[in-house]
């Protein structure tokens, strides 16, 4: 396995993500569900984009296809090759609208390619087909030119499904989980920005598109195609935010910060500077951390006298959350091996492990893992700290 692989591997598979938590569904929540086929030809489907089908290009920008696939994809269309179906769901509060649940980096690269154009701006120009060789090096401008060619794409038909009946938003949750697009699995945070998009999302979009120290943790050197820069900056805001209370269910936490700072960016124009003199702080605290714990270990476990090499979010949540606040970040700073060998130290404590192991997402483990990293804090340098606001147990 090659180093680049293998780094790629460790961050793609980080764990305590939201979608292996409780699903709160009972078969009635699926019984209401209505799912109409329907064929729409390639023209169609293009020109519905924007309208009735919702890609928002500031929520759909990261697309994890490479130029190679995408042209692929446009030849199999030329030769009718059966494409699996695109499926939808309709969208509350608003008729004839459509969320996409399966099928956005098809619908992406119909786009593009007849827009004539990728996102980045260049030329979409087919290449490294393997049948139509001929069109190699073509755009749409060029083929189009020739009528067979261009009627040939416009009047393919392409399968789509559209899901109607639903009441409750974790049927649709449950539903984009177990879909798979090829061999990658879909991100939550794409079907969030659909769900709930409005100005919070798209200043935390174009935000992370800033390659910086998060970026840098994740070992990625671009923006993540499956946004989990954007779901670390997210969950860092909801657990440095009292106004929420962490009650268990991680999905629907950052559905509530979502959508709080959604209609704090409409209201309140200052907002929007708190959010960003917030989100350096988790930057400074993201460098603090290399500083004092070393890139490679700086989000890890600490298990059997050894860091391990798979990034943890929990612990991110519990290191990234301490430093945040700058008098911690000047200590650590000033005091590497101390905080260092106190951090180590609380890794052992059986409920501290726990905490970060297994059932992560509950109440009980958030608290305590906040609280034992905390107070260990408090206990070396005398500074107290604020921990999160996470429901007490007796008030399940």
């Amino acid at each position: 396995m090659s180093n680049d692989f293998e780094q790629s591997y460790l961050f793609e598979n980080v764990d305590a993500t939201e979608e292996t938590g409780q699903v709160d569904l009972t078969v009635d929540d699926f019984s209401q569900l209505i799912i109409a086929p329907s064929d729409w030809t390639i023209e169609t489907l293009y020109s519905q984009i924007g309208k009735q089908i919702d890609l928002d290009p500031a929520f759909q920008r990261r697309g994890v296809w490479n130029t190679v696939a995408k042209s692929r994809f446009i030849e199999s269309i030329f030769l009718g090759i059966p494409i699996p179906q695109i499926l939808f769901s309709s969208k509350q509060g608003s008729k004839g609208a459509f969320l996409v649940l399966d099928g956005k980096q098809r619908l992406i690269t119909i786009k593009e390619f007849l827009d004539g154009k990728h996102d980045d701006g260049k030329v979409f120009k087919l290449k490294e087909l393997r049948v139509l060789k001929e069109l190699n090096g073509k755009s749409w401008a060029d083929i189009s030119k020739d009528e067979d060619w261009k009627y040939r794409l416009l009047n393919e038909t392409q399968r789509t499904a559209i899901i109607r009946g639903w009441e409750n938003e974790q049927v649709l949750y449950e539903i984009f989980f177990r879909l798979n697009s090829g061999s990658v699995k879909l991100s939550p945070m794409e079907l969030r920005m659909s769900l709930h998009p409005g100005e919070f999302l798209k200043f935390i979009i174009r935000w992370t598109e800033r390659v910086g120290p998060l970026h840098e943790l994740l070992n990625k050197r671009v923006p993540d195609p499956r946004m989990a820069d954007v779901e670390l900056a997210i969950r860092y805001l909801a657990f440095s935010d009292p106004e929420i209370t962490y009650q268990g269910d991680l999905k629907k936490y950052l559905d509530d910060i979502c959508l709080l700072y959604n209609d704090k960016f409409r209201n309140d124009p200052e907002f929007q500077e708190t959010i960003a003199s917030k989100l350096d702080g988790m930057d400074a605290a993201i460098e603090t951390g290399f500083a004092v714990f070393d890139k490679s270990n700086f989000g890890h476990k600490f298990i059997e006298d050894s860091y391990e090499r798979r990034f943890n979010r929990a612990v991110f949540d519990v290191q990234v959350g301490s430093l945040s606040f700058p008098a911690v970040r000047d200590f650590a700073l000033a005091n590497r091996d101390i905080f260092r060998n106190a951090f180590e130290t609380v890794s052992k404590d059986p409920n501290f492990q726990r905490a970060v192991e297994t059932t992560t997402k509950s109440v009980l483990s958030t608290k305590t893992r906040f609280e034992k990293w905390y107070s260990t804090i408090t206990e070396i340098s005398g500074l107290e700290l604020n921990v999160p606001n996470i429901e007490h147990e007796d008030a399940n």
